[in-house]
């Protein structure tokens, strides 16, 4: 079974982590057409490489470019129950977001941002080429900086709004939750991390693009958010740290 086309999504508005991904990609595949976008959400970067290649390849290069790793962890087990899938590597135009603010996802010329720094990039890859990555590395930085205001041109705004709580109980209660608004609202989009806060154990994390509807939404959820009707609130009493803040990413 073969792959049309190869497709990363880089879930962080990442000047470096995008560099590093063309430059490698191009490295990979220096005859093939490789397309950029800025997500739907304006946040995120995508690749698309068109090559074709088997699942187990397809798979392989979108770990070594940096794929979101969850939607590679979808992918893995997509194969994993069926060997004969196809549709592993798909991306969605519109996923998450409200077609009237313009959501689909849009292309970025890289070689024309790229052009000013060909010198520069020519640089990387010879220190890649001579194995001497800390140079590379540290070339790939600068020019990253050099080009954010250029890619700062086609993203947008998006606020996180977060929600640090105690609980693998209550962690899987809010994951319910959280999957059956999703089914019944396509703009909700939110994210479980593992929290750094000592006295907390998880952070929900709900995506927008308005930071007061951030802030109604976690509340709603700390307030009011019950597996079935007529239910005890999930997180009504229990002890949690709620804030909003901008998403950003380096």
């Amino acid at each position: 079974m073969m792959t049309k086309m190869i497709s990363i999504d880089l879930d962080r508005a990442s000047p470096v982590l995008l560099l590093r991904a063309y430059i490698t990609a191009k490295r990979m595949f220096p005859d093939t057409p490789i397309e950029v976008y800025v997500s739907p959400s304006g946040v995120g970067f995508r690749l698309k490489i068109h090559k074709q290649a088997t699942i187990e390849e397809n798979l392989k290069i979108r770990a070594l470019l940096w794929d979101d790793p969850v939607r590679l962890s979808y992918a893995l087990k997509k194969w994993a129950l069926n060997p004969k899938e196809e549709y592993i590597d798909l991306i969605f135009d519109e996923k998450n977001v409200d077609k009237s603010k313009g959501g689909r996802e849009k292309p970025i010329d890289m070689e024309a941002i790229l052009e000013p720094h060909k010198a520069d990039i020519d640089k990387i890859n010879e220190h890649i080429k001579n194995g001497e990555t800390d140079k590379a590395e540290e070339l790939v930085q600068k020019v990253a900086k050099q080009i954010e205001p250029e890619l700062a041109k086609h993203k947008k705004k998006q606020y996180v709004g977060c929600i640090a709580f105690k609980g693998d109980e209550k962690r899987e209660a809010l994951e319910e939750v959280c999957m059956k608004i999703m089914e019944k609202d396509k703009t909700f989009s939110w994210r479980m991390y593992p929290c750094w806060f000592p006295e907390f154990d998880w952070i929900l994390a709900v995506f927008t693009d308005d930071k007061n509807k951030a802030w109604r939404r976690i509340v709603w959820l700390k307030n009011k958010a019950k597996l079935e009707p007529g239910g005890k609130q999930i997180l009504k009493d229990a002890d949690t740290r709620l804030f909003v803040k901008e998403r950003t990413a380096t």
